[in-house]
Order: structure tokens, then sequence, then C-alpha cells
């Protein structure tokens, strides 16, 4: 199984976080380019729901995520927008189960990396280090484009390599 390790998580949230803003600028377009599709996925949510911060969160936890994965050995295909709308319906399906009788099992077969989907949660829910908890509207909305990006690229992760 190609999981994420907690230690790689918290590995790649120190590099992010010790990057200056030009480097973490840097590390980001590097990174959009080689997975374009997903990074304008995740700017659409943000125009969905109106929330431009969202789209900053979005970006950030991007970042975090695929240098986990990296940090893991793994390297990653680019995801296509084929792949992305062959994931849609499930996701939401998931979603809906969630939303009906609080049944997380599909989400979790689904996206299929426990670290990362409590990593996202533990730091959504928590104070960020100016102990700003955030809104509840755009903890849900982080929480369902973050998932997303986690389950689109876990599917992303070269096996043959």
């Amino acid at each position: 199984m190609k999981q994420i390790s907690v230690e790689n998580i918290e590995k790649a949230l120190k590099k992010v976080d010790s990057l200056q803003e030009e480097e973490l600028d840097q590390l980001i377009e590097g990174l959009t380019l080689q997975q374009q599709p997903l990074v304008d996925y995740l700017l659409q949510a943000g125009v969905e729901f109106e929330n431009e911060e969202l789209n900053v969160y979005s970006i950030y936890y991007f970042a975090v995520v695929v240098q986990a994965i990296q940090l893991q050995g793994f390297q990653l295909k680019p995801i296509k927008e084929e792949d992305i709308d062959a994931f849609h319906d499930p996701f939401l399906l998931a979603l809906d189960a969630i939303h009906s009788n609080e049944d997380y099992e599909p989400l979790q077969d689904l996206i299929q990396q426990p670290n990362l989907e409590q990593f996202i949660l533990d730091e959504i829910e928590s104070p960020d280090s100016d102990g700003v908890i955030l809104e509840e509207e755009i903890q849900t909305q982080l929480f369902i484009v973050t998932i997303s990006m986690i389950g689109l690229l876990n599917e992303a992760i070269d096996t043959s390599a």
C-alpha cells in the first residue's frame, strides 16, 4: 500500500513552513507546472464557493501534501482532466454518505490516505500560529477541497517507479 507516513507529513509541513515567501512561491510554481489541471480544479473551488481565502489555504496544503508524497519516495503522474472527472462522482457520493448518515467509510475507501486525512482534519480544526480558528464554513469548504486533492494525488502516485 502506498501510505504517506505521519513522519513525512510532519517533515513536509516543517519544510514548507520554513520557506521564505519567494522560495514558497517558486515551489508552488514548480508544482503547479507539474499538476496544472489539479491546481485549476482547486482554484475553481474558491470561485464556486466565492471564497478567495480558500484558494490560499488550498494551494498551501497542496504544497505540503505533494512534499509529503515526495518525501515518502513516491513519484506522481500528472493528473489529467479525465482523472478529475472520473473522481468527481464517487467523491460526491462519498460526501453525500457523510451528510446523509455520517458514514465516513465511503470517503475513506476512496481517499485511501488515513494519515493525510487525519492531518487535514487536525489542521482545519486547530488554531493557527496566531491562535485563530477558521470559521466553520471555511473549515467545511477546505475539508472538501483538500480531501478531494488528496484522493486525486493518491490515485496519481506512480506505483511502477
